[in-house]
């Protein structure tokens, strides 16, 4: 890592520190207000909401950033241990309670492959599949879709492969994971919740790819099996 490249990491870090002091008082004096609200009209009580609702969003910004800088300045892989990925990935979709259309999404895999491991932070590895779960989510917000893992032999070794996409996406894996499109990790509305998420992946040998074309929404991610 290059001198300026920690510089620009370390400002960066600066920045969300010294922003989040502000943004603390601010959001704990609209609190107050909210608490004490008997003497506000309901328009501005939905103004003191709206606000409230605003620093909370500008925190958790902040709050990414500061992990962001982190990461960017550490190894999220380290410490690393054997990490049965796809209950781990089952968990995520559990934990993010993802509901499209009428139904749950569900996370399915094949037979057989839930005791598959990968060498990881298993922490870390969770935060990045609920952050990619979650953008699907928004993606098929209404449509039913599922999250699907498999090991794939297809490249360098084999690979953990989990594929984010509408109900039934799995019928036409090999097809879609041959055609590696650019993953959008800075789309509106997420945050930085995907570029972490990406990070992640990354350190732990991994990669993250959309198909393009008419399944560009699609999401794919994957992980090389830990070795015997």
């Amino acid at each position: 890592m290059d001198s300026t490249y920690k510089t620009n990491i370390g400002a960066l870090a600066l920045v969300s520190h010294e922003l989040r002091t502000p943004a603390s008082i601010m959001s704990g004096y609209l609190r107050l207000l909210q608490q004490d609200s008997d003497g506000f009209t309901p328009r501005q009580r939905r103004m003191m909401d709206e606000a409230g609702r605003a620093c909370g969003r500008v925190l958790a910004l902040l709050q990414e950033i500061s992990e962001f800088a982190t990461l960017e300045g550490s190894d999220p892989a380290a410490a690393s241990m054997s990490v049965p990925v796809f209950a781990v990935c089952d968990e995520a979709m559990k934990a993010a309670a993802v509901k499209t259309g009428e139904e749950p999404a569900v996370f399915t895999m094949d037979p057989g492959e839930r005791s598959a491991v990968v060498d990881g932070n298993p922490a870390w590895l969770k935060r990045a599949f609920g952050a990619l779960i979650a953008a699907a989510a928004r993606e098929y917000s209404t449509e039913p879709f599922e999250c699907h893992g498999f090991i794939s032999d297809a490249g360098e070794g084999r690979h953990a492969v989990m594929l984010c996409g509408p109900r039934g996406v799995s019928a036409n894996r090999e097809d879609l994971i041959a055609r590696r499109g650019e993953f959008d990790r800075w789309r509106g509305g997420t945050g930085l919740s995907l570029p972490i998420a990406c990070r992640i992946i990354e350190a732990h040998g991994g990669s993250v790819w959309s198909p393009g074309g008419a399944d560009s929404r699609a999401s794919i991610w994957n992980l090389p099996i830990a070795s015997a």
